[in-house]
């Protein structure tokens, strides 16, 4: 069966919530409390079902996982010439130094600073044009929304060949 990444992504995405949700019920239904002149209440939990249950869940995302990664490791971004787990780490990249960007362009061109001890005054002043700190921002804001746009089209038309289950 074909599915293209971003319905693994999807399955993926449920296969955990419903991980979630059986875990939940089981630490709620694992144990039984009643009091000491109370018989011991009916349960439904079945241990071994629920192991064979989450046993099963986690094969499925474990091969559904490695359909994943091994389309980010070799499926390539023809705009960028990189594979999509390449792209995934520059946009990393490029989030720190929009980050950095951003701090910088907030900072003032020339600040007063007084110390707490004495009564001399500082001045810091930039050692960097803002408006091109600026300018350079913009530039990384753009090329990593590219870079998203590329991945989502990429995840929406690859098609990996998936075992039904």
């Amino acid at each position: 069966m074909q599915k293209c990444l971003k319905e693994i992504i999807k399955q993926v995405t449920a296969l955990e919530q419903q991980k979630e949700e059986i875990l939940s019920d089981e630490a709620q239904n694992c144990i039984a409390k009643y009091g000491s002149n109370e018989e011991i209440p009916k349960s439904e939990y079945d241990f071994v079902a629920t192991r064979n249950c989450i046993k099963d869940i986690d094969a499925k995302t474990r091969r559904l996982r490695h359909e994943l990664h091994h389309a980010n490791a070799t499926v390539q971004i023809p705009e960028f010439g990189m594979t999509i787990g390449e792209c995934i780490i520059l946009m990393a990249q490029l989030g720190k130094e929009k980050a950095l960007l951003t701090r910088m362009a907030r900072r003032e061109k020339k600040e007063r600073r007084q110390p707490s001890f004495g009564n001399t005054v500082e001045w810091v002043v930039l050692n960097y044009d803002k408006d091109e700190c600026r300018k350079r921002l913009k530039e990384v804001g753009d090329e990593i929304t590219s870079i998203q746009i590329a991945i989502d089209r990429i995840n929406l038309t690859h098609m990996v060949d998936v075992e039904a289950f």
